[in-house]
């Protein structure tokens, strides 16, 4: 009954009464520990966590790449978001050579928890330089996306912020206060290395010249809270975390379990 009165009482003209523009940081990933890992795979590449885990644990182990067999991602297993100076550097200088200075990020923290046990590093890639292309021919389809995937993380996690341009428009009529948001991505940052994994949609507002417009349309709609949707393993693994219920090394067990 309060919404049809305010539509009852709206005249035909809206008055522009503030336009703010501000430009906001679109902070950068972090990198990977194994929920995440099985998360991101799960969403991305459509990857149970058992499929993850036995794909990982084969990079891990050692892939054949002509001149030697050598480890291509670190210990799969582990709660820690924290990386090695040297692979920090390594990266960081990468990046510099790769994508240009204004590129370069910054090291993340990773928030405490009491059940962490931080044994060992994130799940990174062991050179920034074995790019996924570079090693294709020598990996399995599924091998190459998991890599794919891992690689852009570790240097995206060291990559700057993104910027975007956020747009806030406030209309009034009878009083009536009406707010319109847009939102426009000015600088790509750590999505230049991520964009396959993460998109950024831009929602453009149109250019507002007069300080009077016109509504085509004035939409009634509805909307009631609706119950959780059912677990996904994704997500299940995620509340499993949040929880604290199992371990880094157990997750794709338990999955398996329940399945």
């Amino acid at each position: 009954d309060d919404v049809k009165r305010v539509l009852e009482a709206l005249g035909e003209q809206y008055h522009v009464s503030n336009i703010e523009c501000k430009e906001k940081n679109k902070k950068g990933v972090m990198p990977f520990k194994t929920s995440t890992l099985q998360q991101v795979a799960a969403n991305k590449l459509n990857f149970a966590s058992s499929k993850t885990m036995r794909v990982a644990q084969k990079l891990y182990e050692g892939i054949d790449i002509g001149s030697e067999t050598v480890g291509l991602i670190t210990y799969m297993r582990t709660d820690s978001e924290r990386l090695s100076p040297q692979f920090i550097n390594e990266a960081f200088k990468y990046i510099k050579d790769t994508y240009g200075e204004k590129y370069v990020g910054y090291v993340k923290q990773q928030k405490k928890n009491d059940n962490m046990q931080d044994a060992h590093e994130g799940i990174r890639v062991t050179s920034a330089y074995r790019t996924p292309e570079s090693l294709k021919k020598y990996l399995t389809p599924d091998e190459y996306k998991l890599y794919s995937l891992i690689y852009a993380r570790s240097l995206a996690c060291l990559m700057a912020d993104a910027k975007v341009k956020a747009t806030a428009v406030t209309l009034l009529n009878n009083d009536y206060e009406f707010k319109a948001t847009g939102s426009v991505l000015t600088f790509d940052g750590y999505l230049k290395a991520y964009k396959d994994f993460e998109k950024s949609e831009d929602k453009e507002l149109p250019v507002i010249n007069d300080t009077k417009i016109k509504a085509k349309d004035v939409e009634l709609k509805q909307h009631f809270t609706e119950p959780p949707a059912r677990y996904t393993e994704a997500k299940l693994i995620k509340e499993m975390e949040d929880l604290g219920i199992g371990r880094p090394s157990t997750y794709a067990a338990t999955m398996s379990t329940i399945v």
